[in-house]
C-alpha cells in the first residue's frame, strides 16, 4: 500500500525535474527574457548567440555575420556600410540592375568579373561568382566563404591558398609549412622560441595579437603592427601628426611611408606595358618621381568614359590625365576628370602623371553611352598635300573631331584679297581658328580664334595666289562643326 501510494507522488517530483529543452531563463519579475539559442540565427534584434548558447550583446564584430559589425553603443550586430539583405542573385533586381552586397545597383556602380576570379576585380574585392560582381573583400569565417583552391585560416580571418604536403614548396612562404591544409609558421607552442605561442592563425607570437578589427573588442580598431588593439587614431591633418619616417595623405587622412613605393599594377609606366582595365575602382596607387601609369581598356563605339582621379586636391594642378586612341594621338585630356565618347571600337589608354615626387591616387573608371563625333564627308583632309578645293564651292560644311584638322585650298584672282571665315558653329562646345597658310602649307600668313573667327587678306596681299585655309580646335580636344566660306572682295 504504501508503495502504490508514493507512486504518483514520485512520478510528479519526475515531471517538475525534467523541464522542456531550451526553456527562456525568467531572470526575475520585470526582467528582459534571455533566450536560448543554437547559433547567430536563434538570435532576433541584431543580438549574439554567446558561448553559453543564450542570446546577449556583441562585444567585437567578430561574433556578427561577415557582412555585420558590432555597435559600441548597442551592442548588437548591424550590416555594413554597403551591405543588404535584398537580394542575393541578379534575377532579384530589375532589369538594368545588379546585386552586389546584397543590394540592388546600377551597372555603372558595378565592377562584373564574368570569370569568375578575383583577379578581375580592383584591390580591396573579390568576385561573388554568383552573381559575376566584384564586392567588398570581408575575409572569411569559413571555408565557404573563400574561392575555389582557397581556405579559411580561421585565425587570421582571410582566404588563402591551400596547400598539401606536396605543393607547400611552392605555395608557402620561407619559414611555414603546410598544416591541415594551411601555410604556418607552427602546429603548437613548442615550435615556437621562448616567451612565443603558436596562435590561432599558425604564427608565433608573443601572446595573443589581432588580424583584422573583427578580433577586437569594439570601439577598439587592429593595429596590424603591432598586433595590439587601439583607440582609433584621429585622422592625420599634416606631416606633424606622423612619425618621422611616414608623411600625411591629406587625402586619406592617413600616415604613409615617406618612401614612394610603386603599386602592384607596375611595370606599367609604356603603352606596351599598359594594365588592363574595366569598369570600377582601383585604389592604393602611386607615382613616384618621375612615374607615369599607363591603362588599357576596350571601348565600343559610342562607349562614353568617364576617368575620376580621386587624389590629394591640393595637387590637382600638378596631375595629367590623357586619353589616347589605338594610333597613340591624344583625343581627350583633363587634369582629375577627362571624358571621351569612342567613334571607333578598339583599345584606348589612359594615361595618369604628376609633376610631384610621390603622389598616391585611386582611380574610377565610369562606362556610359554617348554620341561619338564622326569625320564630315569631306575626309581625307587632315594635312596639308590633301586639301579639300573652295573655288568651285565657296562654302563647306565640316566636322572638327579631336586631334582633327582640316585642310582647304583656294586660288585668288588678279587684283582680289581674300576673306575667310567660320560660321554655324556653336562657340560653347569649343573655340575653334581659321587660319590662312602659303601654297606649301609650310608658312602661317594669319589666324583667328574670335568667337567668329574671320581672316582678312588685303589684295596686295592675296592677288593672284594660292593659299591653304586650316581650320582646327582651339585645343586638341575639341569636337565642333562649323561652315568654312571664303570670298574674294
Amino acid at each position: 500500500m504504501t508503495a502504490l501510494r508514493l507512486a504518483p507522488v514520485a512520478a510528479a517530483l519526475v515531471l517538475l525535474a525534467c523541464p522542456p529543452s531550451k526553456p527562456p531563463v525568467d531572470a526575475g519579475v520585470n526582467m528582459p527574457v534571455v533566450m536560448a539559442c543554437a547559433d547567430r540565427a536563434d538570435c532576433e534584434g541584431g543580438l549574439i548567440c554567446g558561448d553559453d548558447k543564450r542570446c546577449g550583446k556583441c562585444t567585437s564584430s567578430g561574433q556578427c555575420t561577415l557582412k555585420e559589425v558590432c555597435q559600441a553603443d548597442g551592442g548588437v550586430c548591424a550590416l555594413r556600410a554597403g551591405w543588404g539583405n535584398t537580394c542575393a542573385t541578379n534575377d532579384a533586381c530589375t532589369a538594368g540592375s545588379w546585386c552586389k552586397q546584397g543590394l540592388c545597383v546600377p551597372r555603372s556602380d558595378v565592377s562584373l568579373c564574368t570569370q569568375g576570379l578575383n583577379s578581375e576585380c580592383p584591390q580591396g574585392e573579390r568576385c561573388n561568382k554568383v552573381t559575376t560582381v566584384c564586392e567588398e573583400d570581408l575575409g572569411c569565417s569559413t571555408t565557404a566563404d573563400c574561392s575555389a583552391g582557397e581556405t579559411c585560416n580561421t585565425g587570421s580571418r582571410q582566404c588563402v591558398p591551400r596547400c598539401t604536403v606536396d605543393t607547400q614548396a611552392q605555395v608557402c612562404a620561407a619559414g611555414e609549412r603546410c598544416v591541415g591544409e594551411l601555410c604556418a609558421q607552427c602546429a603548437s607552442n613548442v615550435e615556437c622560441g621562448i616567451g612565443l605561442v603558436c596562435d590561432a592563425a599558425g604564427r608565433c607570437t608573443a601572446g595573443e595579437r589581432c588580424y583584422t578589427d573583427r578580433d577586437c573588442r569594439v570601439p577598439l580598431v587592429c593595429f596590424l603592427a603591432t598586433g595590439a588593439c587601439l583607440m582609433k587614431q584621429p585622422p592625420c591633418v599634416s606631416d606633424d601628426n606622423c612619425p618621422a619616417n611616414e608623411r600625411c595623405d591629406v587625402r586619406a587622412g592617413r600616415c604613409v611611408s615617406r618612401t614612394c613605393q610603386p603599386d602592384r599594377y607596375e611595370p606599367n609606366n609604356e603603352a606596351m606595358r599598359a594594365f588592363t582595365v574595366t569598369s570600377g575602382s582601383y585604389r592604393d596607387l602611386t607615382l613616384c618621381m618621375g612615374d607615369v601609369d599607363w591603362y588599357g581598356i576596350t571601348l565600343a563605339r559610342g562607349d562614353q568614359l568617364g576617368v575620376n582621379v580621386d587624389a590629394d586636391p591640393f595637387s590637382e594642378l600638378n596631375f595629367s590625365t590623357v586619353i589616347k586612341d589605338a594610333m597613340g594621338r591624344t583625343v581627350a585630356a583633363g587634369r582629375l576628370l577627362v571624358s571621351y565618347v569612342a567613334p571607333t571600337a578598339g583599345r584606348y589608354t589612359v594615361v595618369i602623371s604628376s609633376i610631384d615626387p610621390f603622389q598616391t591616387y585611386d582611380v574610377t573608371y565610369l562606362l556610359s553611352r554617348g554620341t561619338p563625333c564622326d569625320d564630315d564627308v569631306l575626309e581625307p583632309n587632315d594635312v596639308p598635300t590633301q586639301p579639300t578645293m573652295l573655288n568651285a564651292q565657296p562654302s563647306a560644311d565640316g566636322q572638327i573631331c579631336p586631334q582633327d584638322v582640316d585642310w582647304f585650298r583656294v586660288q585668288t584672282s588678279t587684283g582680289r584679297g581674300l576673306t575667310a571665315s567660320l560660321t554655324n558653329y556653336d562657340s560653347g562646345r569649343g573655340l575653334l581658328e581659321v587660319c590662312v597658310y602659303t601654297a606649301d602649307g609650310m608658312s602661317e600668313v594669319q589666324c583667328s580664334d574670335a568667337l567668329n573667327p574671320v581672316v582678312t587678306l588685303p589684295a596686295a596681299l592675296a592677288a593672284g595666289q594660292a593659299f591653304l585655309i586650316r581650320v582646327a580646335g582651339s585645343t586638341e580636344r575639341v569636337a565642333n562643326a562649323y561652315t568654312v566660306s571664303v570670298e574674294f572682295p
